[in-house]
């Protein structure tokens, strides 16, 4: 009688083995399903909030901004990118912050501008910054004084910058700024 279980036993192991091979077998493909739909919705929410006005098919390294110059509609420098402001509610870029005018870094001032303002296209293997101003219109622009962004997180004081760029101010999701 012995011997009879020993001679069923790995019969019954295999059909175990088979049957756990099996359930892994459809949790992959469940998993890989999942990741295909997923995948496929992710991208239309991403064709939807894509800025009209920007023509680069790829994502921009954060590192990639910081130091980039900024031209205008005429091809004229306007000055560079010092600080990229993200909402950490949100995730979003709000504000890129420009210094404009100075000369090698003194006596530059520094400007915010939302990110929604600048046309951003692909020239070569680099984005290209364009934002439609002048000058005159930097130099009137809603200055930002040291390190200070804090306050352009109140409503307060974001919608007016919002306003003189003629950017449609929209309130952040998650947030609840008075």
């Amino acid at each position: 009688m012995l011997a009879k279980r020993e001679l069923k036993l790995p019969v019954r192991q295999k059909a175990i083995r088979r049957i756990i091979n099996m359930k892994t077998i459809l949790k992959t493909i469940a998993v890989s399903l999942l990741l295909i739909v997923v995948g496929a919705g992710g991208s239309v929410a991403w064709a939807k909030s894509k800025n009209p006005a920007t023509n680069y098919s790829s994502l921009v390294g954060a590192s990639e901004i910081k130091g980039t110059h900024v031209k205008n509609l005429q091809n004229q420098d306007l000055g560079q990118i010092d600080e990229v402001l993200i909402d950490p509610d949100t995730g979003q870029v709000r504000f890129v912050i420009m210094e404009v005018g100075g000369f090698l870094g003194l006596g530059a001032t520094r400007v915010a501008v939302p990110l929604s303002a600048f046309q951003i296209t692909q020239e070569g293997n680099t984005s290209k910054w364009v934002l439609d101003a002048d000058k005159e219109k930097l130099k009137n622009a809603p200055k930002v004084e040291g390190k200070n962004y804090q306050r352009l997180y109140i409503r307060a004081e974001a919608e007016p910058i919002f306003v003189y760029w003629r950017i449609k101010w929209v309130e952040p999701e998650s947030s609840s700024n008075p």
